[in-house]
């Protein structure tokens, strides 16, 4: 099973890095469906929103790939600068993360349940971009 991961990082089939990949593809396939309920899942927050906080995202982690391939999917909306925030604290300063930081996404118009959506989005998008960065290196010590 090949996923975005693979797509992202040009992992040719039967190369040295899809051999290593494949020697866990329960967590190929778990990243691949991760991937799918963040941004294919039910939710209160927008397909433009989503991609525009995971482009976001993306571009704090220098993962240029990941910013086209959000960048062509991402929309603008009203409440985009309070996610755009949360990214930022939690890619960022994660430390300093409090309860007023979910309420100030809360009075931005999102349910707790959006916030918990946005939170998982912006792990997931980061867990990429170490992922990736992590496959980089092993390619290069080949």
């Amino acid at each position: 099973m090949r996923d975005v991961i693979d797509e992202w990082a040009t992992i040719a089939p039967g190369s040295r890095l899809d051999g290593l990949r494949a020697l866990r593809p329960d967590v190929r396939a778990a990243t691949q469906a991760y991937e799918d309920a963040i941004f294919n899942g039910e939710s209160g927050l927008t397909s433009g929103e989503r991609h525009a906080v995971a482009m976001h995202v993306a571009e704090m982690n220098g993962e240029a790939v990941m910013v086209a391939h959000h960048r062509a999917r991402s929309g603008q909306s009203a409440r985009l600068p309070a996610l755009i925030a949360h990214a930022e604290m939690l890619t960022m300063r994660p430390d300093q993360a409090t309860p007023e930081a979910i309420q100030a996404l809360l009075a931005a118009g999102l349910s707790s349940r959006d916030v918990v959506m946005l939170s998982q989005l912006i792990a997931h998008v980061n867990y990429q971009t170490r992922l990736l960065a992590g496959l980089r290196l092993l390619e290069q010590t080949a």
